[in-house]
């Protein structure tokens, strides 16, 4: 069918009307636009949502927890002011003044005393670890738990550094306490100046307060179960919890890292992995006069609850929506690609030297016209190819291949032998004193010589072997999976047909002789064509250095 001809039969139903169908469909892309832009408002919004409400969680939790401080702070201040303490204190420092024989025992009453009072408070209150009471240089006077023991009254109690300037500034001392172990219960020091009646500071009633009673606190605050506050040191380690920890759970570096920018960053909140690869939100407040702060941690599925049912439910409209889309655009497609992926397979088949390709017409639109003009195209590339391919691979003299096609085809030959193991050997033939031939007879003659000799390859040699004429007398033979026996045998064969040969020219005979190097491919050799030519050109040679028509095999042995 010609190109006029078929041009007439294309339909007005073509490729044009299906791209406008195409962008009939593409209009449903702002409406998933907008089902997005609505999922990621409302998202934003519920997130804000939460945030307002974990905030005021947490602040609540501030807020109790500033009482909580500020009661203990008052009962220090109400304890410090009694009249037992300043009294017997003041009178315990003038009898230190004195430092007089006599004093010894009055001064030994009133630590007795001071003593059974700080017992008394101790027992009404079960915050507060040991009630101490200091001079004002930081020693030790008396404790709840001294038990009239006085070796260790004069031990440097661990005040804070910079307790003189926190007592100029704020009337008070707050401080961190050791808690070393496991099992040591975390407590904070607080320390209150005891005044004299002229107000003067005589010392300090310290007390090391027990957090328990602030954890009682936060649970207080905690609404619900899955919400979990913990007080928080700025190292990012835990001192205590209104959850019971899960045995199973193991602190984790990358946790403390986290909760350690959860501290510098207060009231931020933040999602992380806790110690039982669990994904949860997290948000710190300080503590008020304290250096420490309230976590709190709450599972990440459910505060966001809201948020993924609104994604469940936002993802399941749009695939939904992509679905419909999907099929509609898939008949459509498979209507212009089905053509082409033929036509595009076809143009591959011809690119790989296949041209016995022909498409059907399908189509009565562009593309099944673009397929007419492909098929009409190949029957015409399969003349031409047919044509070309003998000039391109048949030598002109001898009717043998050329040399560009002979080296391929031994490319091919060593290419299957690295991946079959399919083993083959090569001839390297060359004719004995041509140049005397074409001295003594002529150039035809010696044309006439190279003919025959080629023409006794192709009657010798099998289907399956390739000769072909490597330059000027030189032949080159491959023989397809022969080995070293056979190759020599087969050389030997061809070696005798041309010696017996007579070729009569301008009524003159001619007799000439064909000397051959023998080659075998073998594990031992790189897989490129050089070594191998180069191990029959040698043997070649050898046959020449040994008195030339004989066949020599070569020797050669090559390592990896």
């Amino acid at each position: 069918m010609t190109m006029e001809k078929f041009d007439h039969k294309i339909t007005t139903f073509g490729i044009r009307n299906r791209i406008l169908i195409f962008a009939l469909v593409a209009t449903l892309i702002p409406s998933l636009g907008l089902g997005w832009a609505f999922y990621t408002q409302t998202q934003k919004l519920l997130q804000e949502n939460v945030e307002l409400e974990l905030h005021s969680i947490i602040n609540r939790a501030q807020r109790e927890a500033d009482l909580w401080f500020k009661e203990n702070t008052v009962n220090m201040r109400v304890f410090s002011n009694s009249f037992v303490i300043s009294e017997n204190l003041e009178q315990f420092t003038n009898l230190n003044q004195r430092q007089e024989s006599n004093t010894t025992e009055q001064m030994a009453t009133t630590i007795a005393i001071l003593s059974e009072y700080l017992m008394l408070v101790q027992s009404q209150f079960h915050e507060y670890k040991q009630l101490l009471l200091l001079d004002g240089t930081g020693k030790i006077i008396t404790k709840s738990n001294n038990n009239n023991n006085n070796n260790n009254n004069n031990t440097p109690f661990a005040l804070p550094d910079n307790w003189e300037e926190q007592l100029a500034q704020h009337k008070m001392i707050i401080g961190e306490t050791d808690t070393n172990g496991a099992s040591t219960e975390a407590t904070f020091l607080l320390a209150i100046p005891v005044y004299s009646h002229k107000q003067e500071i005589l010392g300090l009633l310290a007390t090391e307060v027990s957090l328990n009673g602030l954890q009682s606190v936060m649970k207080s605050v905690a609404i619900s179960q899955s919400t979990k506050l913990s007080l928080l040191h700025r190292d990012g380690s835990i001192l205590g919890s209104t959850i019971q920890a899960d045995t199973t759970e193991r602190p984790t570096h990358s946790k403390n890292n986290s909760l350690k920018k959860l501290y510098t960053n207060p009231m931020k909140l933040s999602t992380y992995i806790d110690g039982n690869d669990k994904k949860v939100v997290g948000v710190v407040a300080h503590l008020p006069h304290l250096s420490w702060g309230i976590l709190m941690e709450k599972d990440y599925d459910l505060v966001f609850a809201e948020v993924q049912k609104l994604k469940n439910i936002t993802l399941l409209i749009i695939a939904t929506l992509l679905a419909f889309t999907g099929i509609a655009a898939f008949f459509l497609s498979y209507s212009i690609l089905s053509p082409l992926k033929q036509l595009i397979k076809g143009a591959m088949q011809v690119a790989d030297g296949d041209l016995n390709v022909t498409l059907p017409v399908k189509n009565r639109d562009e593309l099944g016209f673009t397929i007419s003009v492909f098929n009409d195209m190949v029957v015409r590339l399969r003349k031409s190819h047919d044509e070309l391919e003998i000039l391109a691979t048949v030598d002109s003299l001898t009717g043998l291949t050329n040399r560009n096609h002979l080296m391929g085809t031994l490319a091919l030959h060593i290419k299957r032998y690295a991946r079959h193991r399919v083993p083959f050997s090569i001839l390297m033939a060359d004719l004995d004193h041509f140049k005397q031939v074409n001295d003594n007879y002529g150039h035809l003659a010696g044309d006439a010589v190279l003919r025959r000799v080629g023409k006794i390859f192709d009657e010798t040699l099998r289907s399956i072997d390739t000769a072909g004429r490597y330059g000027g007398e030189e032949f080159l033979i491959i023989l397809d999976s022969t080995g070293e026996q056979e190759a020599e045998q087969t050389a030997e064969r061809i070696r005798k047909t041309v010696e017996e040969s007579r070729i009569t020219r301008d009524g003159k005979t001619i007799q000439v002789t064909i000397s051959f190097g023998v080659a075998t491919i073998c594990d031992m050799m790189s897989m490129d064509d050089g070594q191998l030519i180069g191990m029959a050109d040698k043997a070649l040679y050898e046959a020449k250095q040994q008195g030339r028509n004989r066949t020599v095999v070569s020797s050669t042995q090559i390592s990896e």
